[in-house]
């Protein structure tokens, strides 16, 4: 019998330098500034939806009920997925592309895999789904030491904070 090799363990002139955890506060920060980005996309979306309606409306494509004007399309399952894609594709784009949103680039915060490469796309979605409107930061309160987020554990993946240079290069991409 052949004697087998011993396996080597990879070369390490690749490892990612570990970024320190990122707090409550700069995930919050962070939030904020993320939704009134997300605020100002609803509005276009919202102005968007308002004109396929009408214009559905004035070619006869589609019809009202008695007495009810295009307002009324407001309340529209169709209408509400419409607004909930938008949000959904906005942090989905940043978070798979670069790891930042507009938001996270101006706190210096990066969400990424424990390798440090993108998250996916199926990790994007399940963090938006476990984040319950950002209520799912709370739980960083209860391990300072290593702060994770209820959708960070979810979707495998963390929240780092970038160094100043870090962040710039993240940038320039």
């Amino acid at each position: 019998m052949a004697k087998r090799k011993p396996v080597q363990p990879a070369s390490t002139s690749h490892t990612v330098p570990h970024n320190p955890s990122a707090g409550l506060l700069r995930r919050l920060g962070a939030l904020l500034y993320d939704y009134l980005v997300v605020i100002s996309l609803l509005i276009i979306a919202g102005f968007i939806g308002m004109g396929v309606a009408h214009l559905l409306l004035a070619t006869g494509a589609a019809t009202l009920p008695e007495g009810k004007d295009a307002s009324w399309l407001l309340t529209s399952p169709i209408y509400s997925a419409w607004l909930a894609f938008i949000i959904c594709g906005f942090y989905t784009w940043f978070w798979t592309r670069a790891g930042q949103t507009v938001g996270m680039r101006a706190w210096r915060l990066r969400i990424q895999n424990a390798d440090g490469s993108n998250i996916r796309i199926t990790q994007a979605l399940i963090r938006l789904a476990t984040a319950a409107f950002g209520l799912g930061n709370l739980m960083c309160l209860f391990n300072r030491k290593a702060p994770r987020a209820f959708q960070d554990i979810w979707s495998e993946c963390e929240v780092v904070v970038l160094g100043k240079q870090e962040n710039l290069e993240m940038l320039n991409k």
